[in-house]
């Protein structure tokens, strides 16, 4: 039973030198998300960092378990934040918080009730690499509060949204709503006439550029994948800058290996990155809220109640109720930190998937809910880089965490029987239940290390599992001539097993699925323990001769 009452909270503002203090004491290793830590740094050093409810999470032994990135953006702003505080968490339970769906930018916009919110998220992306001197749909993207700077800066991009579906379906939506924003930067009228020529040619030219942009654009959709952002990007700006200056053109290309990325001409001065920073940076703190937080066993009817006012909010996810759900059911979940957000009006913000859980799984579960949030704190939520069961192997001092992790969810996934089922996925605490009860699959890890060249070493590591479940000294010969393939018949199964594996593995044609690899090296391992020979190692998913996935003998 959860003892709520060793939970302890509060709300502070956390100065340089106390986050530097708070770093010193921190339990995890794995490293910190960079773009989150960068948005974290912008936002606290331009006075942007509003109080969203996520808590810095500190264990019994004063030990901080989460919220490294915060910290560490509050050190290198140089400014202060104000923060929850929950104190009293066991370790153990922490780490029963999942690798969970993030927010992305499509998802904050849509809870915002933006119009065409996914495609505003796409032109935000190219605005900002186009601010940034880039090549749009190149390099790694900004964070979500980083791009939602962009929108908050130059509101004026919405403008922009409507106009934009005139030139679809050629232009894709969020290139053209970043078109016609650069573009009406420097002649309104004609961005609005350029794109609505894109939707309804006007000219028969052949040395229009609008009429050599539709030509470009409809052969790059019968092409398919080639319809590179990029490229569609840098003719569109070509073509625009013709267009605006009264040119005709007879050749429209791109060649991104010999030419930079094109910028509109007279395109007033959007200034270095660093401008909005500097302006922003005398903007004063956000003002102080005042939170109402409470320890408690949420009960299924308590969840319908929060669920029935949760207003527009991202798709839930049901994989992840299920995950949520099993935990429950079986005694495993555990007050571990996380919080369920509502705001000032009554609106849920963050928690749902929770809440579903215990009404899917009737039963309570205890949470910390904390009310009395401001609606902007869901740009902040879920953002970055969550735990996965990888850090939470290495904070333990486990070798291999990445191969462990994928093998504790293949052993979890054959155990379950559930290897076919579409989106079935373990919780943080199943796998770590797998591992108490296989300690032993850190010795197939190493049994199985030489295998990586014909099979993943994590499935292997799980399928020698498996097998040394049944017979240890068998299954070590299995994997030992499976690997080298030394002196194996013909009509050996290990050795069809083998062929097979190296041949889709090599080939860039020929793909084998996880579930078929599993079911062959079963069948294999069947056929070698009744030293049965094999003439064809097949196994049929499809059509009436359809096979279910063979039992371990």
């Amino acid at each position: 039973m959860t003892d709520l009452s060793a939970i302890e909270w509060e709300v502070r503002r956390i100065g340089p030198a106390d986050a530097a203090d708070m770093l010193s004491r921190i339990a995890a290793s794995g490293h910190v998300d960079k773009l989150m830590l960068e948005a974290f740094e912008r936002d606290m050093r331009c006075g942007r960092w509003l109080l969203n409810g996520a808590p810095i999470i500190i264990s019994a032994d004063d030990q901080v378990l989460d919220g490294r990135a915060r910290l560490h953006a509050c050190v290198r702003s140089g400014n202060a934040f104000e923060t929850l505080i929950v104190k009293g968490i066991k370790k153990g339970a922490f780490e029963t918080i999942d690798s969970i769906r993030k927010r992305t930018l499509a998802d904050v916009l849509s809870i915002r009730s933006e119009i065409h919110g996914r495609s505003l998220g796409a032109a935000l992306r190219i605005i900002w690499s186009y601010q940034a001197g880039a090549a749009p749909g190149t390099g790694k993207a900004p964070g979500t509060t980083a791009l939602l700077s962009i929108l908050e800066q130059h509101p004026e991009i919405r403008d922009s949204v409507i106009p934009a579906l005139r030139a679809m379906p050629l232009l894709p939506h969020g290139c053209g709503i970043a078109l016609h924003y650069l573009a009406n930067r420097t002649n309104p009228e004609k961005a609005d006439q350029f794109i609505a020529q894109l939707g309804e040619p006007v000219s028969t030219n052949p040395h229009d550029p609008v009429v050599q942009l539709r030509a470009a654009l409809e052969g790059l959709r019968g092409q398919g994948g080639a319809r590179k952002q990029t490229y569609i990007l840098a003719i569109a700006i070509k073509a625009w800058n013709a267009f605006s200056r009264g040119k005709s053109i007879k050749h429209l290309r791109f060649g991104a290996e010999r030419e930079s990325f094109p910028r509109m001409e007279r395109d007033p001065s959007w200034g270095p990155l660093g401008e909005s920073v500097e302006r922003d940076r005398r903007a004063p703190m956000a003002p102080e809220t005042t939170l109402r937080v409470r320890v408690v066993m949420v009960t299924p009817e308590m969840a319908e109640a929060m669920l029935a006012d949760r207003g527009p909010n991202r798709h839930v996810s049901a994989p992840v109720i299920n995950k949520y759900a099993r935990d429950m059911l079986a005694g495993r979940w555990q007050l571990n930190g996380q919080t369920i957000k509502i705001a000032r009006d009554g609106r849920l913000l963050d928690g749902q998937h929770r809440l579903e859980a215990a009404k899917k799984a009737k039963c309570a579960f205890p949470a910390i809910i904390v009310e009395g949030l401001a609606q902007e704190t869901f740009a902040s939520l879920d953002i970055g880089r969550r735990r996965s069961v990888s850090d939470i192997l290495r904070e333990r001092g486990e070798s291999l965490t990445i191969i462990l992790a994928s093998a504790l969810r293949w052993l979890w996934m054959i155990e379950n029987g559930v290897i076919l089922a579409a989106n079935s996925s373990p919780t943080n605490g199943e796998l770590l239940d797998v591992l108490g009860q296989h300690p032993e699959i850190r010795t197939s890890i190493k049994q199985v290390a030489a295998i990586r060249e014909i099979m993943g070493s994590g499935i292997a590591a799980a399928l020698h599992r498996t097998f040394a479940d049944k017979d240890t000294v068998r299954a070590d010969e299995f994997f030992a001539r499976l690997i080298d393939g030394v002196q194996l018949a013909e009509q050996s199964p290990i050795r069809h097993l083998r062929e097979r594996l190296i041949r889709t593995r090599s080939s860039h044609r020929v793909r084998l699925a996880e579930a078929e690899r599993v079911a062959i090296s079963i069948k294999a391992w069947n056929a070698y323990r009744d030293d049965r020979p094999v003439q064809l190692l097949i196994w049929r998913n499809r059509g009436a001769a359809r096979e279910p996935l063979p039992a371990v003998m």
